[in-house]
């Protein structure tokens, strides 16, 4: 966790209080998600606009 904290610092310039307001859970699942979790093909999603 001290690791996203420092990233989250630096990349994202969050405060540590802005670190400690999030939902845990929620950002455990967010850090955690993979390729297999798109909800749209990304060429599917493209054609849209083609």
């Amino acid at each position: 966790m001290r690791l996203f904290e420092k990233d989250a610092m630096q990349q994202m310039h969050w405060t540590l209080d802005d670190i400690d307001e999030q939902d845990y859970q929620e950002l455990m699942s967010v850090l955690n998600a993979d390729e297999n979790e798109k909800s749209v093909d990304p060429a599917e999603f493209a054609k849209q606009f083609m």
